[in-house]
């Protein structure tokens, strides 16, 4: 979430005479599809606005969004209607001048990313995806502005082509023949997603909630499917955090080409919206993490304090940002029961085995920032440690106050004392804790700093639940998984002292899909269905490595104890259980 600047606009008045305004001149944002043949190619952008009241204007796109910098790239054809002299002054940098206050209109296109499908291998937030029959964008590539104006009024309208539809979280915004559901500003233009095309499915708010789901493409669950699971744990999170039960939101879906030896689900927080990507196997019952993830940071940590300006300097933070959501992304399903105990801890089982044989589990926290954007299991660190903290800190709070205090305690304050605070969100979590007993600072200082190895105890979840700490092989599928990848799926570095080439796999045969198996697991067999010679065959083996490692692992002892639900997801054992 950007920050956003407060900007005053001098009006001029007849002779000398002058004021500031209290309200900033609105800017205007049309987008329209851009068609060849009935096939989509592009998006068309325009922008109005008048020039500042020095006569000279400068437009531009934000400086970065997850881990990309050069947003403006995809711009093409730019063009600015009442300027008397535009220049541009470096990448994605436009100064135009006019007499002052005169209307600007700037139109470009914007093309796409990608001239295939998204694969679980390409697939990046920040990119538009223009395919012949659908689109995907979020605003920070999409639109450019006119500097200073982030905290301006924005409006928005759609011009659509027949059977192209769209939704988007700008139609919060008021347009021409639309009233705003709420205010609506630049900045908020910039933190958007816009979806469409031929076969997007909408699913209107009609139950009350403000809540609409907007889909493309094809998965192994249906729309309705995914609009009725969105919904409930959308009233879930909303509940917790006792907010408006109305509010305008958007969930979309955008599909990804699943890879033979590899799978991908994944999203983002967009303000009032979320947008998903979603590897097209992906079963309905992996989405509720995914869907709990993503609308958490709604509040976290957008409501929960102040976060840097600095992009480069966000990633030390996100243990907070992404691993206390991922934290609360399970035990708010727990808890309202739309996973069992078991499913719980088949998720924690999952990413604690990830952990455990994780190359990088020791890195400092420097060294991990530094590499959130280019490597993919520093990028998982933060997730991780940040949820088995979350855990731990959980636990020790519960003991500490006889079960009178938990992290829902500190939370709830931090939403509260935000609302005051000029601190960082993870400031004031340190603080609201340590009001409450709970010094993290040493935790800090081991896990995060130094990069230690996290070793939850045996009674982190409660009285039902026992971690277990286990020596296990290590998990290895027998070959090079990002050569293989990069190849075509091509079997690629195929070890032979390993269980895949003892089974029969060899380099050179095609993959074609993975039947059995789970990542980082070395204890369930592993299949491979493969082109041999131009004959199907399944290879199935045991995908483990040359070494052991230590792994934890969540036992539930009493799954169908009446409290389990409830002390799994971090609250005391009540007086009737």
């Amino acid at each position: 979430m950007r920050m956003l600047l407060l900007s005053v606009v001098a009006l001029s008045l007849s002779g000398a005479e002058s004021r500031v305004s209290t309200a900033p001149e609105p800017v205007h944002y049309t987008l329209a599809p851009v068609l060849s043949g009935g096939a989509l190619t592009a998006l068309r952008v325009q922008v109005r606005f008048r020039v500042d009241p020095s006569g000279v204007s400068d437009f531009e796109w934000a400086n970065g969004w997850a881990g990309e910098r050069r947003l403006w790239q995809w711009e093409r054809d730019f063009a600015v209607a009442g300027a008397t002299a535009v220049e541009k002054k470096g990448d994605g940098h436009w100064q135009m001048k006019a007499a002052p206050g005169t209307e600007l209109t700037v139109s470009y296109r914007i093309l796409s990313a990608y001239d295939n499908d998204p694969t679980v291998e390409d697939s990046d937030q920040p990119r538009p995806v223009i395919r012949p029959r659908w689109f995907y964008g979020v605003g920070d590539a999409l639109f450019g502005y006119p500097n200073g104006r982030e905290n301006a009024p924005a409006t928005f309208d759609w011009l659509g082509a027949p059977g192209i539809g769209f939704a988007s979280d700008l139609e919060h915004l008021a347009g021409q023949r639309r009233r705003a559901t709420r205010p609506g500003t630049v900045a908020d233009a910039l933190e958007s997603v816009v979806i469409g095309g031929r076969d997007l499915r909408t699913f209107p708010a009609l139950d009350g909630s403000g809540v609409r789901v907007a889909t493309v493409g094809r998965y192994v669950f249906t729309p309705e499917q995914l609009d009725g699971l969105a919904r409930r744990v959308i009233n879930v999170e909303r509940t917790f955090w006792k907010s408006d039960q109305h509010a305008p939101f958007l969930v979309t879906a955008a599909p990804i080409v699943g890879s033979p030896t590899a799978t991908s689900f994944g999203g983002t927080g967009r303000g009032d919206a979320f947008a998903l990507w979603i590897d097209q196997r992906t079963p309905l019952d992996r989405m509720k993490w995914l869907l709990a993830h993503e609308y958490f940071h709604t509040w976290n940590p957008v409501l929960l304090g102040a976060t840097s300006e600095d992009q480069a300097a966000r990633p030390a933070d996100y243990w907070f940002s992404e691993g206390i959501t991922d934290y609360y992304a399970r035990v708010l399903m727990v808890r309202a029961g739309l996973i069992s105990p078991t499913e719980f801890a088949a998720q924690w089982n999952e990413m604690l085995a990830g952990y455990a044989g994780s190359p990088v589990r020791t890195m400092t926290g420097a060294r991990a920032a530094a590499a959130f954007w280019n490597d993919e299991m520093a990028q998982k660190l933060p997730y991780q440690r940040g949820a088995m903290l979350a855990a731990m800190w959980n636990a020790r709070l519960l003991g500490g106050s006889r079960g009178a205090t938990s992290l829902d305690t500190v939370l709830h304050a931090q939403i509260a004392s935000a609302r005051a605070s000029k601190m960082s969100a993870t400031s004031l979590f340190r603080a609201l804790a340590a009001d409450r007993g709970l010094n993290i600072a040493p935790d800090e200082t081991r896990y995060l700093v130094k990069g230690e190895p996290i070793v939850l105890p045996a009674d982190t979840f409660g009285q039902c639940a026992t971690v277990v700490t286990e020596q296990r092989p290590s998990f290895s599928r027998g070959f090079d998984a990002e050569a293989t990848a990069g190849a075509g799926n091509v079997a690629t570095g195929v070890d032979r002292r390993l269980p895949a080439f003892a089974a029969g796999l060899r380099d050179g045969m095609k993959i074609l899909a993975r039947t059995e198996g789970e990542p980082d697991n070395a204890l369930i067999p592993y299949a491979l269905l493969v082109e041999d010679n131009g004959k199907q065959r399944t290879i199935r083996y045991l995908p483990q490595g040359h070494e052991s490692v230590t792994v934890q692992q969540l036992r539930i002892d009493a799954p169908n104890a009446r409290g389990c639900p409830r002390t799994l997801s971090g609250l005391a054992k009540s007086r009737a259980e």
